[in-house]
């Protein structure tokens, strides 16, 4: 299943790289623009050992993964961006690792030059390091913010909501949400 999976998903992004050349390679007018994307994402839990009124210097949240994520996309009339990702998690509570592959479909709801508040959603399949759990489905949900830098970088702010469905594991799902900080090149 995983080989037909990963033979799906490189024709898939030969024939998107192909039509995406294609299409901008004949289009008079640029409606859109290309993009590489690089976020770092940090969730967080309550720390159990933190205990209000006592001053045992445990904070009251505590990190409980980190998400290392790069992708490249399209933005179509500062409205519309899609776009293929991949990267690592690393889940500190369980010491696992995973590779989540998925697509994003981002929506601006506002935007000023290069400047951009937006909704997005993710979807896709997130895959095992660890032989304990089994390979799973990855879905995500935020908001972010986009700053405009003068150049062609610019630093994105974002709030996500993760759900990671994987057989075998606690109650079939790994649920969190990340404050993420990135940037994208235009």
């Amino acid at each position: 299943m995983i080989v037909g999976y990963i033979n799906f998903m490189k024709k898939f992004i030969v024939f998107y790289c192909t039509l995406f050349t294609v299409l901008t390679s004949f289009s008079q007018q640029k409606n859109g623009l290309t993009f590489f994307e690089t976020n770092a994402n940090l969730t967080f839990k309550i720390n159990e050992n933190f205990e209000f009124g006592n001053t045992n210097d445990e904070p009251f949240f505590v990190p409980s993964e980190i998400l290392l994520r790069f992708g490249i996309g399209y933005e179509y009339k500062k409205k519309i961006a899609l776009s293929f990702n991949t990267g690592f998690d690393y889940h500190f509570d369980y010491f696992i690792g995973t590779i989540p592959t998925y697509f994003t479909f981002q929506y601006n709801l506002w935007t000023k030059g290069n400047d951009a508040f937006y909704m997005l959603y993710n979807t896709g399949r997130l895959w095992r390091l660890a032989e304990r759990f089994s390979d799973g489905d990855y879905r995500g949900f935020g908001i972010g913010w986009r700053f405009e830098s003068g150049s062609t970088l610019n630093t994105t702010f974002k709030i996500i909501y993760h759900q990671k469905k994987i057989k075998n594991f606690e109650n079939g799902s790994y649920d969190n949400i990340s404050l993420g900080i990135g940037f994208t090149i235009f």
